[in-house]
């Protein structure tokens, strides 16, 4: 299923559905790591909208490995990651525990560190 059908499925409120779909997708070893790191993004909305905030968490860290996982300048990589870090971190803070939120925390500031 391409993105494009993924995004209908979610703004028509088919979070089951949509889920699957990407779940699929991510773990198609034909696309690019940017690919599925766009892909683990949108799974992590998909929880979040569901308010299941600790898998919104997982999928937003898995997105940050994804990133980073690139071929390109590792600064480059932190930063682009760091926007998913973030979410993650915010996403743990509404329902995750506290070792969830230690270990986004702890790898924010590493992202940050290399984006400097």
């Amino acid at each position: 299923m391409s993105l494009q059908e993924i995004v209908v499925l979610i703004h028509d409120g088919e979070y089951g559905r949509a889920i699957s779909s990407l779940e699929h997708e991510v773990s198609n070893e034909s696309r690019s790591p940017l690919e599925r790191a766009e892909y683990c993004t949108w799974l992590a909305e998909c929880h979040r909208r569901l308010e299941d905030y600790k898998m919104s968490g997982d999928w937003y860290l898995e997105a940050v490995k994804r990133v980073l996982s690139q071929q390109k300048d590792l600064k480059l990589r932190a930063k682009e990651a760091l926007p998913a870090c973030d979410k993650a971190l915010e996403c743990y803070r509404q329902g995750g525990d506290s070792v969830d939120v230690l270990v986004a925390a702890k790898l924010k500031q590493n992202l940050l560190g290399l984006v400097k």
